[in-house]
C-alpha cells in the first residue's frame, strides 16, 4: 500500500470504441437543418421579446410584406381543420369524430333503429323526490 496517496475514484482507462459508440447513440438522433420552414400548425406560447424577428423596427415595404404574408399563410393552415389536411382519419383518436354522418338514413318509425327514452313511474318519482329535497335546490 502506497502511504499518503487516495485511491477513492481512481477510474478505469476509456476505451475509446466505447466512447465512439456512446457518441454516435447520442448523435444519430440529431439533424442540422440549412434552411428554416415555419411550423404553421403550432402555436408558440408566447413572443420572444430578445429575438431579430420580434423587434418592431422601420422594415421596407418588401419585408412588410413578407410578414403580411408569413402571417396569412399561419391564420390560413390555423383555420383548417383535420378533413382538410389529411383524406381520411390520421390517427385512431380521429376516426371516432371523423365521419360525421350517419350511414343509414335514420327511419323513426323502425324500432330496431330509433329507440328514444321513455319515462317510467320510477324515474318520474325519483324526479320529484330529488326535486323537493332543498339542499339540492338552485
Amino acid at each position: 500500500m502506497t502511504e499518503g496517496k487516495c485511491t477513492f475514484g481512481t477510474r478505469m482507462p476509456i476505451d475509446i470504441h466505447m466512447l465512439n459508440e456512446i457518441i454516435y447513440r447520442e448523435i444519430k438522433h440529431f439533424r442540422n437543418y440549412k434552411i428554416y420552414r415555419p411550423n404553421f400548425g403550432s402555436m408558440p406560447v408566447a413572443g420572444k421579446f430578445y429575438a431579430a424577428h420580434d423587434q418592431i423596427k422601420a422594415e421596407s415595404k418588401e419585408e412588410t410584406d413578407k410578414v403580411e404574408n408569413y402571417t396569412q399563410n399561419v391564420s390560413q393552415t390555423r383555420s383548417k381543420g383535420p378533413h382538410s389536411k389529411y383524406p381520411s382519419a390520421a390517427t385512431e383518436n380521429q376516426v371516432y369524430g371523423w365521419y360525421h354522418k350517419p350511414l343509414l338514413a335514420m327511419d323513426r318509425n323502425d324500432r330496431r333503429f330509433y329507440q328514444p327514452k321513455r319515462e317510467s313511474t320510477h324515474t318520474k318519482i325519483e324526479i320529484i323526490i330529488f326535486s323537493s329535497n332543498p339542499k339540492n335546490r338552485v
